[in-house]
């Protein structure tokens, strides 16, 4: 569908135009009505109902003039009705709505296809109108010739059935009004001015018009019954009874029981099947659900333990990510508390304190002081930490103890004025420390 204010398409579900904000609840709503009128119009037609056909489809398209189904059945409810030129003007306005993949293309070629039948429309309506000039000057008979001229041409043209019924009640000629509004009638069966027309024939004949199918043979079954039974006395019809017979009690017995076996066959056949079928069609049904059930349960099983494999990876990560970070924060505890017995002259407890560090997770600034720490504290460290890690002699390094300890106070000035650092206890400390 599209929208009618900018003819953009519309979401389908939506009650509003995604590109100009339009509300389009009442044209979907007319739309559906048109959809509604153009169903009741083809059930209508389908039983050649066709006046209703007309009125239903005129109605569709009055909701929604772009309704191609509705149109096309329209011009071919006229074209039935001997409405050929009605019939190609809808078929005309259906092609310029919609010029591709449209069956009024089909039936406009189809008509135009024969020269001679499109001759022969217009000969039928050209003799109609003259038909109707006729009436109107009171030439009753010319018209008459004239209406049975066109209808010989055209056997569908429920107006010439109407207007030829219409002279010839008032000629009198009920009988043949009757006969024309029948074959109208069998056209369209619900014609209003058809039945109009057959009332005011019953009313001055006093006869009920039958518009259905006669049962043949009905009469004649019934004059051979009869006649079995009659014959003639001079001019008396008699009718002789037949003669009465009494059944005896094996006869009434023997058909007791062949009505008992016939019941019981139709038990077997007809009635047993039908409850096993019911049966077995309950069993599938239910078998289905419980599979449709066990699948369900199946998936969110499997969902459950994909959500808990999620799970348990995710504590993983976080129970690893906090022990680099209680380890990264005991090396920066124990690298402040062995600068704090340094400062004390407690060098063994601070050589002690700082072989238990990990260089690797300081920063810039306190791996300077883990390496100045490391080479004031060399002869206390143990044998494997008293390697230089710079390369430097003992020589060299005792003569960069004064330069050593000046980058020493800097650093430790860095690590007070970060932001969480607690003197002496080393129990919270900031990002700041590890830039």
């Amino acid at each position: 569908m599209n929208c009618m204010n900018c003819g953009g398409p519309v979401m389908p579900g939506l009650d509003y135009c995604n590109r100009c904000g339009w509300n389009v609840s009442v044209q979907k709503k007319a739309i559906y009505l048109s959809k509604l009128y153009y169903n009741r119009g083809l059930e209508k037609a389908s039983i050649r109902d066709l006046s209703g056909a007309i009125s239903c489809l005129k109605q569709s398209l009055k909701f929604h003039k772009g309704n191609i189904q509705a149109r096309n059945l329209l011009g071919l409810v006229y074209f039935e009705t001997g409405e050929v030129v009605s019939a190609l003007s809808e078929w005309v306005i259906s092609k310029n709505i919609m010029p591709n993949n449209n069956l009024a293309e089909t039936y406009i070629n189809k008509l135009q296809s024969n020269p001679n039948k499109l001759d022969n429309i217009n000969q039928t309506i050209r003799k109609y109108n003259q038909a109707l000039e006729y009436c109107r000057a009171h030439q009753e008979d010319m018209a008459a010739i004239q209406l049975k001229k066109v209808l010989s041409q055209n056997p569908k043209l429920i107006k010439g059935y109407h207007l030829l019924a219409l002279l010839q009640i008032r000629d009198g000629a009920y009988a043949k009004a009757r006969r024309t509004l029948r074959k109208a009638a069998k056209i369209d069966k619900t014609n209003t001015t058809t039945l109009r027309f057959l009332r005011e024939v019953d009313l001055q004949t006093g006869e009920v018009t039958n518009l259905g199918k006669k049962e043949k043979g009905k009469e004649a079954s019934l004059d051979t019954e009869v006649s079995g039974y009659t014959f003639r006395s001079g001019n008396d019809l008699v009718i002789q009874p037949p003669a009465y017979r009494e059944n005896s009690m094996w006869g009434t017995l023997i058909t007791l029981g062949i009505g008992i076996a016939v019941g019981i066959a139709a038990l077997w056949f007809l009635i047993i099947p039908a409850k096993t079928q019911k049966v077995l069609g309950s069993a599938n049904d239910e078998l289905m659900l419980y599979g449709d059930q066990l699948a369900t349960k199946e998936a969110e099983i499997s969902r459950l333990e994909a959500d808990l494999e999620n799970a348990q990876v995710s504590s993983n990560d976080i129970q690893k990510s906090s022990q680099d970070t209680a380890q990264k924060v005991a090396d920066y505890d124990n690298l402040v508390q062995a600068y704090n017995h340094f400062s004390t002259a407690s060098y063994e407890m601070a050589a002690t304190l700082l072989s238990s560090v990990n260089k690797g997770s300081l920063s810039v600034g306190a791996a300077a002081l883990y390496d100045t720490l490391k080479t004031q504290l060399a002869e206390y460290l143990p044998a494997e930490e008293q390697e230089n890690p710079d390369g430097q002699d003992q020589g060299e390094a005792a003569q960069d103890d004064l330069e050593g300890m000046g980058q020493m106070d800097g650093t430790l000035d860095g690590l007070e004025g970060a932001d969480g650092f607690q003197d002496g206890t080393g129990d919270l400390y900031s990002d700041d420390m590890i830039y």
